[in-house]
């Protein structure tokens, strides 16, 4: 059933992709050009139809002869940090980094660090043609790696109402946070990057519907006994979404649906698991100065895709008899925004993140937590800023142990 399933959807997404690429006397620019969120936490809210609504595009210039224009952007960030608890992690301040009684950096002391690793640069080229399928390419990388290597963020093309390449996720709602100086952002936030093939339409001027195929690349199976085998990837993962806009405010909501596979080979077991997924998310704004965020998420077997929980191995358990036990995973983020003037606001985010491990995981591993964030920034022009930033958090691990850590952190960052 599930196979009919994954085929049928496969076949409505390519069968509707070469139907939308036959241009009509009704396609236009502002139907046809929807782009993803760009990797900028924003603190304007912004909707598919102010994207690409006409052919002013600031800060580009034209490629002579053709009907293409080329921009160039990113930011330059210089991070100052003070851990207070010895985190594990001196770049970012992640749940899972937070060190928790019984392991060894239980009780490190504090330390200072510097980086300018966040600093990331972009290539964005757009068509504007009346009687042509409205194109842009899009390309981001910045240097936030081991020994600052250069990495790719986004690498994507938008062809009328498809996105085709590397961006965010269909259920990567970034908007549901207030902006943090933090690079880990919001860990209790669902989403990531991915390469997809996603459609999607402003069918109204309140509602855009968005569905996609996405490559599952964190599957997150842990096996304690060593099992001959790997987790491997047979079908891609569905993704379905909805946008409705009101004046005051926007509601995201959203589900995805996948498969969990353990393939054993000749010599190991193989099984496999239902993944799937819910999320509700939203901001509100209360008057000019005000809004506040919230993003909820539910779901079986898919605790990877939890900003907290990726690279832990938090989707299932390979456990002695061959079988995969997948985690119940949630998680719950609330963000508020106050600007004091036309220049400075303060934001403020917590999160709060749930896995439900059976006892045949890691001990140290996470199993729930929460992160909060409370800062200033001041907004010196539209290109300058500097700011200031406190974080606080915790975490327990399948065997019970505690652990908690603050930090603080400074930024001056130049965007162009």
């Amino acid at each position: 059933m599930m196979l009919k399933y994954y085929f049928f959807s496969i076949a409505l997404i390519l069968s509707s992709t070469a139907i939308a690429q036959i241009e009509t006397s009704k396609d236009s620019t502002q139907n046809q050009l929807v782009i993803p969120d760009k990797d900028v936490k924003e603190d304007i809210l912004k909707t598919a139809k102010e994207g690409l609504a006409s052919d002013d595009f600031p800060g580009s210039w034209p490629m002579f002869g053709t009907d293409l224009r080329l921009k160039l952007g990113g930011y330059v960030k210089a991070d100052f940090i003070y851990d207070f608890d010895g985190t594990t992690d001196k770049s970012q301040f992640l749940m899972s980094t937070i060190p928790v009684r019984g392991e060894p950096e239980y009780d490190n002391e504090g330390y200072t660090s510097f980086t300018a690793k966040e600093t990331r640069f972009h290539i964005d080229l757009r068509r504007f043609a009346e009687d042509k399928i409205p194109l842009q390419l899009f390309i981001e990388g910045d240097f936030f790696s081991d020994g600052n290597q250069f990495r790719l963020r986004h690498a994507y093309i938008t062809a009328g109402d498809f996105i085709i390449g590397q961006t965010w996720t269909t259920l990567s709602f970034l908007e549901s946070m207030a902006f943090m100086i933090d690079f880990a952002a919001g860990d209790a936030l669902f989403g990531g990057r991915s390469v997809q093939i996603r459609y999607q339409k402003q069918v109204s001027e309140k509602i855009k519907i968005a569905a996609a195929l996405e490559y599952l690349s964190f599957l997150g199976i842990e096996n304690p006994n060593n099992l001959d085998g790997q987790a491997n990837v047979k079908f891609p993962l569905l993704a379905l979404r909805m946008d409705y806009k009101w004046k005051t405010g926007v509601l995201w909501t959203g589900a995805s649906l996948a498969q969990l596979r353990w393939d054993g080979g000749s010599t190991g077991p193989s099984d496999q698991t239902v993944q799937w997924a819910l999320v509700v998310a939203g901001r509100q704004y209360i008057g000019k100065n005000n809004y506040f965020t919230y993003n909820f998420n539910y779901g079986n077997a898919y605790g990877e895709n939890i900003i907290a929980f990726a690279g832990s191995n938090g989707n299932a358990v390979l456990n002695a008899n061959g079988k995969l036990d997948p985690m119940i995973a949630k998680s719950a983020l609330l963000g508020f925004m106050h600007r004091w003037s036309l220049k400075l606001e303060s934001n403020f985010n917590y999160a709060y993140g749930w896995l439900d491990s059976p006892d045949s995981r890691a001990p140290f591993s996470l199993k729930r937590g929460g992160v909060g964030h409370a800062n200033l920034i001041y907004q010196f022009d539209k290109n300058f800023s500097i700011g200031a930033e406190y974080m606080w958090g915790e975490q327990r691990t399948t065997n019970d142990a505690y652990g908690a850590a603050h930090r603080i952190q400074t930024m001056a960052k130049f965007e162009f």
